[in-house]
């Protein structure tokens, strides 16, 4: 599992998040504590672990380029602007 997305609906109010694994410590997630989506055979992986090996060098993007392109692609797929805010730390 590289990303998540929730939707929540209570009383007429609408929730919903993204999560995107760009380079967390995989060791917060133990199998034996959390079971990604219920996927058992499966655990969680991150951007930075998938291009591990796929090029010469040790290249992984930062989390201000992953948003940066992500926003981008947001704005491609639904035809909006999309406006910068701050820096992601």
């Amino acid at each position: 599992k590289i990303a998540a997305v929730g939707v929540s609906a209570t009383k007429w109010i609408t929730t919903h998040g993204l999560a995107l694994n760009v380079n967390p410590n995989l060791e917060h997630f133990d199998k034996d504590i959390i079971t990604p989506c219920g996927i058992e055979e499966r655990g969680v992986t991150s951007i930075s672990e998938v291009l591990k090996g796929t090029s010469s060098s040790d290249y992984s993007p930062s989390l201000n380029e992953v948003a940066d392109v992500a926003l981008k692609c947001f704005g491609d797929v639904f035809h909006v602007d999309v406006m910068g805010g701050c820096t992601i730390r």
